[in-house]
């Protein structure tokens, strides 16, 4: 579904009114504008809906960190991550997953932004240099 720059712009300013004095979105704000805009049902509504709801993914996005490691983590190991990580970022959510063909290190995505530190990345750049 194509959106115009207009019911994008507007999504926006829906967004904003949501965000709360910590920065982040005050769920009972979102279920408000939800609410409102499926009993109202403004003129392009349904694509107004649409982008507000991906604006809401893509925060989501933002606020969440996935670390992935080759072996389970320690509590302290991962309360480690999580202070350096709040250093950079407010809000954080954590996802700890572990895959083990990553053969060590770890993996971090806030985001768009990846942070690779894995054994297995650095092997493949070495073959891809080679």
């Amino acid at each position: 579904m194509k959106i115009s720059k207009e019911v994008q712009a507007q999504a926006r300013r829906l967004m904003r009114a949501c965000i709360g004095a910590d920065g982040l979105p005050d769920e009972a704000a979102v279920r408000r504008v939800a609410a409102t805009l499926q009993e109202r049902k403004p003129r392009n509504y349904v694509p107004l809906l649409a982008a507000f709801t991906e604006l809401l993914r893509l925060e989501q996005a933002r606020r969440t960190a996935t670390v992935t490691s080759a072996v389970p983590l320690t509590g302290q190991q991962q309360a480690a991550i999580k202070a350096r990580l709040d250093a950079r970022h407010t809000g954080l959510e954590y996802e700890w997953n572990t895959d083990p063909s990553l053969i060590a290190g770890l993996t971090v995505k806030v985001g768009d932004n990846v942070t690779d530190a894995s054994v297995k990345s650095r092997i493949d750049r070495l073959s891809r240099i080679s």
